[in-house]
Formats: structure tokens, sequence, C-alpha cells
């Protein structure tokens, strides 16, 4: 427990003089979560402890963050106050613990759009994450292996594998474990260092194989779409021709899932026949109730935090879970924050138009025009033309490497949008957190050069 004491105090002191440290010690502080391993940690409120520091770091380094304007910080805006007023007119006695909650959980879209600036960052974040993943993977593998019948990791109704504390459900340990499986991919695609890969494939077959233990039929598809996903972007070429790679890509994993042990097969089996699976009915019933919370408060919904007080059990749909309880207007601004997440992907993916006289959505900030002697080719620094030929202006290509992160980012974005699909997830610390580092995709952008 001394070690947890000295993370958290550590990351605290971190956050102030480098708010990106902070923000790593963070995330891992939420990982890890010693509090459930150690309930003596709880007395020093460690997530606000970190929280505070962050928010300390921010302002004390305030120069050093992002300067940029982003349409996302209006809209998060817009469905807090949609909370807000909701609370007042419903449930005004839940207004300040809610409230707060939210705020808690859009600070990190705050912190990850404003702190991650480098590819560098990145990269050390998805690693930091990718280790303490792994480890909590290797010990259920050991916990299990040493106590097969009495171990923690294992659900004793089902016998399907688990975490500990909040991870204590098969689903949740499930989705923690691919939660970076995009980086370690990769990983494998970014550098020629054999080691670096040896190491990929390691973490990948342990998370693999966690995942298999878990049982978890959102999390399986959820992974093979990662891997189509992180291949089909990965590929040159146009739609039709990623289009093609994906196509490929999903034969291939459909090939390796035929040699999946029998009680994989048979739960995924069952994903076919999900208009006879109890659970997935349940499901379904919620979303139904979630529909008719919208048509009693078409306004307002039933307030954020208020689901339970209308239907007995969880939303398992965070999409509907906003909808209910936000509103009409709190789903389209949370619609519309996903929406221009994927935009600020698009300079990566969608090679500009050369005829095009505007500049590329979006991303006018980062244009850095270069000019080219018209016949040798080389950067020349004056304007107009050369012995009466017009200068051109060329793209500056996208470096594979910063490509390969971005796209580990759009993967994990939409294994978690797909996730939360079924989950209820619509306030939580990940959601805003994914989607700060979606918007903060924008900081490294490649210098964007026209043709005029």
């Amino acid at each position: 427990m001394g070690f947890a004491y000295l993370f958290y105090f550590s990351s605290f002191i971190a956050s102030i003089i480098n708010p990106f440290w902070g923000l790593v010690g963070l995330i891992v502080s939420i990982l890890i979560r010693f509090q459930d391993r150690f309930p003596g940690i709880a007395a020093i409120k460690p997530f606000s402890l970190l929280f505070l520091g962050m928010i300390i770091g921010c302002v004390v380094n305030r120069e050093k963050l992002a300067k940029h304007k982003w349409k996302q910080d209006q809209l998060l805006l817009g469905m807090l106050g949609m909370s807000v007023f909701g609370l007042l007119i419903l449930n005004p006695g839940d207004l300040v613990f809610q409230t707060w909650e939210f705020i808690s959980s859009l600070a990190f879209y705050y912190f990850a759009s404003r702190i991650m600036q480098k590819p560098s960052q990145f990269v050390i974040l998805f690693s930091v994450m990718s280790c303490c993943i792994v480890y909590m993977g290797y010990e259920a593998i050991v916990d299990v292996a040493a106590n097969p019948e009495t171990s923690l990791f294992i659900d004793p109704r089902q016998g399907r594998w688990q975490g500990l504390g909040y991870y204590a459900n098969a689903n949740e340990f499930g989705q923690l474990m691919v939660t970076t499986l995009p980086f370690l991919f990769a990983a494998l695609l970014m550098k020629n260092n054999i080691l670096l890969k040896l190491v990929a494939i390691a973490f990948i077959a342990i998370l693999i194989f966690v995942v298999g233990k878990t049982g978890s039929r959102t999390v399986m598809v959820l992974l093979g779409l990662m891997v189509i996903g992180t291949l089909t972007l990965r590929g040159n070429g146009n739609v039709i021709k990623k289009g093609l790679t994906g196509g490929i890509v999903t034969i291939g994993v459909l090939f390796v899932l035929s040699f999946a042990p029998g009680p994989i097969q048979e739960r995924l089996q069952t994903v076919l026949d999900a208009g006879n699976d109890k659970s997935f009915q349940g499901r379904t019933r919620a979303w139904d109730q979630g529909f008719q919370m919208v048509t009693w408060y078409p306004i307002t919904g039933v307030g954020k935090g208020q689901w339970n007080d209308y239907h007995g059990r969880m939303p398992h749909n965070s999409y509907v879970q906003i909808m209910a309880e936000l509103g009409p207007i709190g789903i389209f601004l949370f619609l519309w924050v996903i929406r221009l997440c994927i935009v600020e992907f698009k300079p990566f993916f969608v090679e500009p138009d050369p005829k095009s006289d505007s500049d590329p959505p979006g991303i006018s900030s980062a244009m850095n025009k270069i000019e080219l002697h018209p016949i040798w080719g080389t950067p020349i620094q004056s304007t107009g033309k050369v012995e009466g030929v017009e200068k051109r202006l060329v793209t500056e290509p996208v470096d594979m490497q910063i490509k390969t992160v971005v796209i580990a980012v759009a993967v994990v974005m939409g294994g978690w949008l797909t996730y939360i699909f079924l989950g209820n997830q619509g306030y939580a610390v990940w959601t805003y957190f994914y989607i700060g580092l979606c918007t903060a995709v924008r900081n490294i952008h490649p210098k964007q050069i026209q043709q005029v």
C-alpha cells in the first residue's frame, strides 16, 4: 500500500509541474484502481487529489496548452446545460452531485484535447496504459492458475473471468482487455524493431487469451472489428481499395475464428440468435422504456442520473441513456460531438482535392504552404512567378508513423462507441477522454499544402 501512496502523491506533484505526466498518472489510477485493492487508500480521496493536481497544473502551464478553438467545447457545455436545466426542474436535490460527476468527466475531454500535442505523447500514454492492462490480465492468469476453484477472478455464477472491484464483471473486464489492442496492432506496423514487435505480440496474446476467458460476446465481436478497422485504415488507395482490403481481412478473421475453442464459438453463435436470447431481450425492453421516457419529458428528459427512478433495469445503451435523461436536444448534441470527432481524422485518410482552391475543412490553422521551383522542384521562398511560370504548391505527405498512431486512436474510439451501444457509459470518464483524444488529433495534423 506504501507504493500506492507514493504513486498518488508523486502523480499530484508531476501534474503541477508537467500536466502530461499528471494525465498519465491520472489515467493509470483509473485503470488500476488501487482503492479496490487497498480500501484504506480511499481515505485520501485519490481521484480528487489527482484531479485537483491536474486543475492546478493546467492553470500554471496554461500557456503551453493547445489553443485551437473547437466546436466540441460549446456542444459539450450545451449537454452540461441541458443536464443542469433538467435537474433544476425535475430533481433539484440531486443537482450538485450529478453536475459534479458530469463536470469531472467533461474535464477529461479538456485535459486530453489541450495537453496531447505530440505523437510521442500518444505513444507514451498508450504504452503505459497497455502495460497496466496487460499486468491486470497477467494477474488474473496467475491467480486462476494458482486457485482454480476459489479465485476472485472467476465469476462463481457463470464461470467466466472477471476483474476486481469495479471490473468484477466479465463484460467490463473484457472491454478493458481490448482497450489498447489497436495501439499494440499499430506497434507491429509502426517500427522495424524486433524487440518491440515481440513485446507487442506477447501483450496481444495475453489480452486475447483473457478476452476469450471472459466469454463476452460483445467484446469478442469488438476484437474482430478492431482488427478489421486497423488493417483497413492502414491500407493505401481510395475507398474502393480500402473496402476490398476490409473484405479480405474480414474473411481472414472469420477463418481464424473457425479454429477458436468450442466454448468461444458457441458464445459467438448466440449473437446470431439474439431474438431468443433473454439477455438481449431484456436490453431491448430497457431501450423501449427509454423512448417512452422521452415522450413523457420531450424537452428536458427525465434528468441526468434519474433513469432508475423510472425503470428497474439499467439502460444498457449509452445513446438511449443520454436521450432519455437529457432529452432530444442532449442526444443531438452528443451525436454532433461524435460527428466532429470523426471529421478530425479526415486529413489523415482523405487526400485533398488538388483542384480545390479552399483549405481543407477544419484544419486551416494547420496550413503550411510550401512553394517549389517549377523546374527543379526545390523549395523557394519568394512569391509570384519564376521566369513567367507560376509556382506550384504541393501537399506534404502524411508521415506513416503519425498516421499509424492516428489510426490507433480512431479504432479505439470506434470500438468504444460500439461498446457503449450495449453499455451504461453515457457520462463515463472514458467516453469524454476518448472524445478528447480524437479532438487532440488536430494538434498533430501534418502540414497541409494545397496546389494553387
